[in-house]
């Protein structure tokens, strides 16, 4: 990855203005690329305004280069702190990468600085909707709509804001609105599906998703279709249009997974797909610990007092964990739950580069690493006195590779601690409806065996709660049979 260029060299002013001039222009045509190159000239020139990092920023920001773009535009504010404009651009890298909190802070110094700006005002706002603080947001939204009545963006945001807090009688009537002041486009009708079936009439949605997919057979109408197919237990329907969906969008990973899970299109191995794993969680990272936490997610703290117990001088105080791997770490939750017991290293591994930059902002992990972990872990020839996989082999189907891989790096006194969902007894495994892979008891026992492990404990634990109903699974000490 690269950095922001730091020799300056001599130049024309001249110069530097044009290649300012220029970078805006192209990044008004949607060039972000080349306005990248220019803007890496630019900055290292001498007497380079803030004006060029702030550019900068953007154009790095529209290439996907997050962590650039938040240098370059902390760069910017240093010199101009209290530049709205430039506040308001850090909010939206910050957003993007994941900083909910970040970004809202930002967002509300730029409507601070600068209160009639309903640019400054709509971020706020989903910055505060994202991170579930709904009643502050709605009246900003409502603030936006009121000075812009018109506005069908601005009716769809305030609309999506009541979906979010469950209030969904007044969503469909700002949807509604919102529709009839933008001549009903299709993503209209997917977000007013989707507020029929979280608001329990997935029926509803079924009629308008059939009318609409007629008119315009678009794979976000068929996905959303599935949904509410799926919601109301119609399965060979809700295959279907996933399969439907996903023939209209062959490269997204996530409507194949969903059409493969509920019978739509034949599996293609024993594991959810790397791109399927990225993209979903990509996606989630800004709001995953709230919607794990909502749903009553118990992992961390069972496996907590599992070590605990196990190792009883780390659960008194009077010694600590040696070297600690956490594969799938996510955000961190695992590290998080044992940081006041680690002695030793704890290296983070996960597909999700979206996660890890949340991870790697609570300041605990000694490495992060964005790799498979299969594959991270038949290169790694450091050997750890723990290894962790909490919830992560819900996207795994076989488990005799993971566990082999997984031994190859225990330290001969080391434990492998793992969660699993609970298939049926005698099932093996089986990927569920939900997308999520389940293991049976039996199975998993047979597998720790064939991969030269030996089952020290299993805990049947409810891992979390699912459409209100109990999520039960198993949480497994494992060690190298000797």
């Amino acid at each position: 990855m690269s950095t922001l260029p730091t020799t300056r060299t001599a130049a024309d002013p001249g110069i530097l203005a044009r290649l300012i001039d220029r970078s805006r222009r192209a990044l008004d045509a949607r060039r972000a690329p080349e306005a990248v190159l220019m803007l890496e000239r630019a900055v290292v020139m001498p007497d380079a305004p803030p004006e060029a990092y702030g550019l900068l920023a953007e154009a790095l920001l529209q290439t996907g280069r997050s962590e650039e773009a938040l240098r370059a535009a902390d760069t910017a504010l240093t010199a101009q702190a209290e530049d709205p404009a430039l506040r308001l651009l850090r909010a939206r890298i910050r957003r993007e990468g994941g900083d909910m909190r970040g970004g809202m802070d930002d967002a509300a110094a730029a409507v601070m600085s600068q209160p009639s700006s309903l640019e400054a005002r709509t971020l706020l706002a989903i910055c505060l909707s994202e991170a579930g603080l709904h009643d502050e947001a709605l009246l900003l939204f409502h603030q936006v709509l009121t000075a812009q009545p018109a506005n069908a963006l601005a009716a769809a945001m305030l609309a999506m804001a009541l979906m979010r807090s469950n209030r969904h009688d007044a969503a469909e009537e700002v949807y509604a609105l919102a529709e009839s002041l933008s001549g009903k486009p299709r993503g209209l009708v997917v977000l007013r599906a989707q507020n029929a079936i979280l608001g329990g009439e997935a029926q509803c949605a079924v009629v308008m998703l059939e009318q609409a997919v007629v008119a315009a057979p678009d794979s976000g109408i068929w996905a959303m279709l599935g949904q509410a197919y799926h919601r109301l237990g119609l399965i060979d329907e809700a295959g279907h249009a996933y399969a439907e969906a996903s023939a209209l969008e062959k490269d997204n990973a996530y409507l194949r997974h969903l059409a493969v899970a509920v019978g739509g299109l034949p599996p293609e191995g024993d594991r959810a797909s790397e791109r399927y794993v990225i993209e979903v969680f990509d996606g989630f990272a800004g709001r995953f610990e709230e919607s794990l936490f909502s749903l009553g997610y118990r992992i961390p703290g069972v496996m907590l007092r599992m070590l605990e117990a196990r190792h009883e001088q780390t659960g008194r105080g009077s010694a600590k964990l040696g070297d600690v791997l956490d594969l799938g770490c996510g955000t961190g939750l695992m590290g998080a739950a044992l940081h006041d017991l680690l002695g030793g290293r704890l290296v983070g591994i996960d597909l999700s580069p979206r996660m890890l930059e949340v991870a790697g902002g609570k300041g605990i992990y000694t490495e992060l690493r964005c790799e498979d972990v299969v594959a991270a872990l038949r290169w790694d020839r450091t050997t750890y006195q723990i290894i962790l996989m909490a919830d992560l082999l819900c996207y795994f189907g076989a488990l005799e590779e993971v566990f082999t891989a997984a031994r190859s790096c225990l330290s001969p006194d080391g434990i492998l601690l793992f969660s699993i969902e609970a298939a049926e007894p005698g099932a093996r495994w089986s990927l569920t409806r939900s997308g999520r892979y389940q293991q049976s008891e039996d199975y998993m026992r047979s597998a720790l065996m064939q991969s030269g492990m030996v089952l020290l404990e299993c805990r049947e634990e409810i891992l979390r709660f699912e459409s209100g109903e109990p999520v039960r699974g198993f949480v497994v000490l494992a060690a190298m049979a000797h």
